[in-house]
């Protein structure tokens, strides 16, 4: 559970390099909303598996 807390926190935090770089530079548009897209349904995944995750330990334990 740990491995998966850290891929949503480095994604977090490469989603906000690049939605920052975006900005700043001559990026085009396009390409920058398919990176931020990509991410977050990366990033939303992610967090659904941890709580499933979170759901079957806490049935396991009772």
């Amino acid at each position: 559970m740990k491995k998966e807390l850290f891929q949503v926190i480095f994604l977090s935090i490469l989603l906000t390099y690049f939605i920052y770089h975006g900005m700043t530079s001559d990026f085009p548009v396009s390409y920058t909303i398919i990176l931020i897209v990509a991410y977050l349904s990366v990033i939303t995944y992610r967090i659904m598996k941890i709580l499933r995750l979170r759901n079957n330990k806490e049935r396991t334990e009772s």
